[in-house]
C-alpha cells in the first residue's frame, strides 16, 4: 500500500523521501485519499490534521483519487501558496483529469509489459543465434590447440584467442539479460 512518487514539480528532495501509505490516519492527505477513495479539498494547510508538508510555502492543497474502472491507482495532489486556492469546480475537474491520468499510466504500465516480453523473446533469440556459433568458435580453438601440440607459440595465440572468444561471449551474455524499468529517450 506504499504510494510511490511517480511526477513532482516544486517539492522538495527532503519531503520526496517521506513514505506515505494507502492508510486513513498519519499518511497525510495523499494516505487518506488513496485509503478512503475520495477528494479531498484542503483550503487551509495549517489547520487540517492530515496534511504533510509538500511544498514549502504551500497554504492550501487539492488531492483527489486516479481511478481507473473503480479501481484506485494512485492519487494526483496539487498545493497553492494562496489560502483557499481551490474551488469545488477545480476539484471535479481535477477528478476528470485524474481519470485520463489513470488512463495514461495504465497504458504506459501495458506498454512497458509489452515491451518487456517482446524484447526479452528477441534476446533470447538473438542469443540463441549468436552464441550457437561463438560456441562453435570456442570448440574449434581448443581442437587446434590440441592438433599444435608442441608448438608453443602457435599454443600461446589460440590460448589468447579463445580468452577473448570467451570474453566476448560472457559480455553479450550481460547485455542480452532482461533489465527491469522503463527506457527512456
Amino acid at each position: 500500500n506504499k504510494l510511490e512518487l511517480a511526477l513532482a514539480s516544486g517539492m522538495p528532495s527532503e519531503v520526496r523521501g517521506i513514505d506515505i501509505y494507502a492508510g486513513a490516519e498519519g499518511n497525510g492527505i495523499s494516505g487518506y485519499v488513496a485509503a478512503t477513495g475520495q477528494s479531498y479539498l484542503c483550503p487551509d494547510v495549517a489547520k487540517d490534521p492530515y496534511y504533510i508538508q509538500g511544498l514549502g510555502d504551500a497554504k492550501s492543497s487539492l488531492t483527489v483519487p486516479l481511478t481507473l474502472t473503480d479501481q484506485l491507482v494512485g492519487v494526483f495532489n496539487v498545493e497553492s501558496d494562496r489560502l483557499a486556492a481551490f474551488t469545488e469546480e477545480d476539484r471535479q475537474f481535477a477528478e476528470i483529469l485524474g481519470r485520463y491520468i489513470a488512463i495514461a499510466l495504465h497504458t504506459l504500465e501495458l506498454l512497458v509489459t509489452e515491451r518487456h516480453t517482446t524484447t526479452g523473446q528477441l534476446r533470447q533469440d538473438v542469443k540463441a543465434e549468436v552464441l550457437g556459433p561463438v560456441n562453435d568458435v570456442l570448440t574449434g580453438i581448443e581442437t587446434l590447440k590440441e592438433d599444435y601440440i608442441g608448438m608453443d607459440d602457435l599454443r600461446t595465440r589460440l590460448g589468447a584467442l579463445s580468452e577473448t572468444v570467451v570474453g566476448v561471449r560472457d559480455a553479450f551474455s550481460r547485455i542480452t539479460s532482461p533489465q527491469p524499468g522503463v527506457i527512456l529517450p
